[in-house]
């Protein structure tokens, strides 16, 4: 075997297997890194995905909150302004019951006692 190597013909395949083995050698380094590299990289991917979903849960936690916010200031404002629509009525009421308009006896409670079945419902 030595002595084909000799040969112009034996150099020849010597350089073609050795440039083979070369280049798959230079191949398989890369893929090498490449698969370390992609790993690293997909680590990283990960994490800023994660990053960015709870980014967005947190966005939408907080656009909730400020929803929540806003419809009680809304049902705080309904609610006082039965309170104030129940005073009123009770005034008038009141008023109804001091002054006997129409000759009717209606006592304060008798007023009590409608209010009552009237919630209840």
């Amino acid at each position: 075997m030595p002595a084909f190597l000799a040969t112009p013909l034996g150099k020849w395949v010597f350089r073609i297997v050795g440039s083979i083995l070369l280049v798959l050698a230079i191949v398989g380094a890369f893929r090498l890194w490449l698969h370390q590299h992609n790993k690293a990289i997909l680590k990283g991917y990960v994490l800023q995905s994660e990053k960015d979903a709870s980014d967005a849960i947190v966005k939408k936690l907080q656009h909730d909150l400020y929803l929540g916010q806003q419809i009680r200031e809304q049902a705080d404002k309904a609610a006082e302004q039965l309170d104030i629509d129940f005073q009123k009525r009770q005034a008038a009421d009141e008023k109804a019951i001091s002054e006997n308009r129409g000759g009717s006896v209606v006592t304060r409670d008798d007023i009590e006692r409608i209010n009552r079945v009237l919630n209840a419902q």
